[in-house]
């Protein structure tokens, strides 16, 4: 028989067990506490007798219930068990929320909501096994710009460092270039310095980051997590003065080789289609985001109708008739931020907004 007891707190306890159950660098106590410090963190155990079958880490506010398992696959059947637990233990909860998750799950009075796609490579068991699945185009392209690199740069060192080897100044210069790089497009950064204390702190536990320095400065870096067998890459930067050398897709591919020779078999390039992950193999998973109502209701109603007409768009995105317009956005923002006029960069606004 199953059965389910919540408690309040996280339970590190647990930490390997979640680690290895749900493959997630987001479904760690150590995430949580990190960047969900203001959460009022509850976990749930669901056991078969002694055997220990989910830890379902939660947030309880008001009349919310928010599951902070997220990036991973959760059954049908621990949904179940978890919403009829909170559902009938805590009568001031009215809804239920999964917010990340990758499984299409079904129940009553709930909403699925489609979230932009994680994109992932499947990582095979060596370097050169990856290159030969590339497109031709691309390994040519990735030689000539590796080769030219390493020939006007022969002091070049490529660096790995994981857990505590990482301090706070590497995380800052990679995220400087990153900054640098937004700012040159015409963007804005959204990440300030709590956002930069929690990635440092974080990389502690499951950090790894990978850089090419030249005569001792970073020109590239990638800052990514490691969970039990997946890689997951969160910053790309390079600095725009080696940009003639793709100085920053030469560091993603060092990071998929350092993945692939610590045994991982999923690197994932996050959520966000574009052109250079497709060519680099990474191919989408559907995210989900869901919500379970205690009963039926004018908010469930409005956000059913609002979800239909979601999956419309979602549909329309991935077919044919979405190919030209992805085609005129490629064209356009190749173009220099200067070079747009007010109506081609509010295109460009409006074309992004629908199609990715």
């Amino acid at each position: 028989m199953v059965s389910a007891e919540c408690f309040k707190g996280l339970p590190f306890e647990y930490e390997s067990f979640l680690v290895e159950k749900y493959d997630s660098c987001v479904t760690t106590c150590r995430y949580i506490a990190i960047f969900h410090a203001t959460r009022n963190h509850h976990y749930m155990l669901i056991q078969e007798k002694d055997n220990l079958l989910d830890v379902i880490i939660y947030d309880s506010r008001e009349d919310t219930v928010t599951c902070l398992n997220s990036l991973s696959y959760l059954k049908q059947d621990t949904i179940d068990v978890f919403t009829n637990h909170i559902f009938n233990n805590y009568p001031n909860i009215k809804t239920i929320e999964f917010p990340s998750s990758y499984s299409n799950l079904l129940a009553e009075k709930s909403i699925l909501a489609l979230r932009s796609d994680d994109f992932i490579i499947s990582l095979p068991p060596s370097l050169d096994d990856y290159f030969k699945q590339l497109g031709s185009s691309t390994r040519a392209n990735v030689r000539k710009h590796k080769n030219k690199f390493l020939k006007e740069n022969p002091q070049a060192n490529f660096v790995t460092k994981t857990g505590n080897e990482i301090d706070r100044n590497l995380i800052d210069k990679i995220i400087s270039l990153n900054f640098n790089r937004i700012i040159s497009k015409g963007q804005v950064p959204n990440v300030n310095s709590t956002h930069i204390d929690n990635f440092h702190q974080y990389s502690q536990h499951y950090g790894c980051v990978a850089y090419i320095e030249v005569n001792g400065s970073i020109i590239a870096g990638s800052i990514a997590y490691m969970s039990n067998k997946s890689m997951y890459s969160y910053f790309l930067a390079h600095d725009n003065d080696y940009s003639n050398y793709n100085a920053g897709q030469l560091c993603m591919l060092y990071l998929i080789q350092v993945a692939i020779e610590k045994g991982f078999t999923e690197f994932h390039l996050l959520w966000g289609e574009s052109e250079y992950k497709t060519r680099f193999l990474a191919k989408p998973r559907t995210m989900y985001s869901y919500i379970i109502f205690k009963s039926f209701s004018y908010n469930f109603i409005f956000n059913k109708t609002k979800e239909y007409f979601s999956h419309l768009l979602y549909d329309f995105k991935r077919s044919k008739y979405a190919l030209p317009l992805k085609s005129a956005l490629r064209y356009f923002k190749k173009k220099n931020f200067k070079q747009l006029n007010k109506l081609q960069y509010l295109l460009i606004l409006l074309f992004e907004r629908v199609l990715y």
